[in-house]
């Protein structure tokens, strides 16, 4: 049986929760989703947040927030997730791609001031698998910082928790993410003309014309017995990130940043000394399945040249993930490492 690249981890806890969810027929508008908002707040210790259906939909309502309009601009990375980039086409709002660095799977802070204008209403700024980007280098460029925290959940930055300073924080709960409720999100802000704004347009209930993009009540119950075991789902990520560095020596090829035990390791990115063909070939003829993080870059999907971001097209072309999940048996963790190691 081939090793699947991604597996959420779904046990009889998130089960039983939702279970209890349906069988009080609280599907909307129930106890789960503000309990959940109050457990995202605490881990981010961010007072304001609202718990959505989708990370489109977290970043429709910030950017609503902001007063986004036909022809305003936002920064990105290329090198990241297309959510923002479907928000931005609802608005008409135009994304600028900005090239990222290696250290920080993220733009610099001097690339970033160098494309803002008198359009520019805000700045996105990841920390993509799990790899601190230093959010304080963008405190200078006087446009709101939009902080992406999908990969960083649970993690510490030298004393500082994720998420704590832009303007706002965003986190996705897809099932290839650190926690997951199936499909969904949760915004965060400090802000609370932002966030009354925000939670009227969410919708849940008939007092005003919404978005209509609230998180069902089983989304949450799933969502709340992730967050009890999200230490342990780090810890065990770890380990098997380890496992691999291990392995990894033994070979040319390299992972884009050194193991750090305060990592996420929500990716295990590999870029193989090889090619194409022959990554691919290999590995499926293991039956282990790879995947491309960010198969497609931003500044692809918005049909701009490939030679003005060399470094994310590099990744997306390049780099690919190892499986790396909690539900990975030893088996399956030495099949992969030995896979590794022989890939020579």
């Amino acid at each position: 049986m081939s090793i699947v690249s991604s597996r959420p981890t779904i046990t009889r806890n998130e089960l039983e929760n939702v279970l209890d969810s349906l069988i009080k027929e609280e599907l909307t508008g129930g106890n789960s989703v503000k309990t959940f908002e109050s457990s995202l707040s605490e881990l981010l210790q961010i007072k304001l947040s609202l718990a959505v259906n989708s990370l489109t939909s977290a970043y429709l309502l910030i950017f609503k927030a902001l007063d986004i309009q036909h022809g305003d601009e936002i920064i990105l990375p290329s090198y990241f997730s297309s959510a923002p980039l479907g928000a931005m086409t609802l608005l008409g709002a135009k994304a600028v791609p900005a090239d990222i660095e290696e250290s920080h799977f993220s733009p610099s802070a001097e690339t970033v001031k160098s494309l803002i204008n008198e359009k520019t209403k805000a700045v996105i700024i990841g920390h993509t698998f799990g790899i601190d980007a230093q959010i304080s280098r963008f405190s200078d460029c006087g446009i709101p910082v939009i902080e992406d925290v999908s990969h960083a959940l649970g993690l510490e930055f030298e004393e500082k928790i994720p998420g704590s300073e832009g303007s706002f924080a965003v986190a996705g709960f897809t099932p290839t993410d650190i926690i997951t409720t199936g499909n969904g999100a949760a915004v965060f802000t400090k802000n609370t003309r932002y966030f009354s704004l925000m939670r009227s347009l969410r919708g849940g209930d008939d007092e005003a014309v919404s978005l209509d993009c609230t998180m069902t009540e089983f989304q949450a119950a799933m969502g709340l017995s992730q967050l009890t075991r999200l230490q342990d789902f780090l810890r065990i990520r770890r380990e098997i990130a380890q496992v691999y560095y291990d392995r990894l020596r033994l070979t040319p090829h390299k992972s884009v940043f050194p193991f750090n035990p305060n990592s996420s390791y929500q990716s295990f990115p590999v870029i193989f000394d090889a090619s194409e063909d022959k990554v691919l070939k290999y590995w499926k003829t293991n039956s282990i399945q790879l995947y491309k993080p960010f198969p497609k870059t931003i500044h692809e999907h918005l049909g701009l040249k490939s030679m003005d971001y060399p470094q994310s097209d590099r990744f997306s072309k390049k780099l690919y993930s190892l499986p790396i999940y909690p539900t990975l048996t030893r088996k399956e963790i030495e099949k992969i490492s030995r896979t590794l190691a022989k890939f020579i």
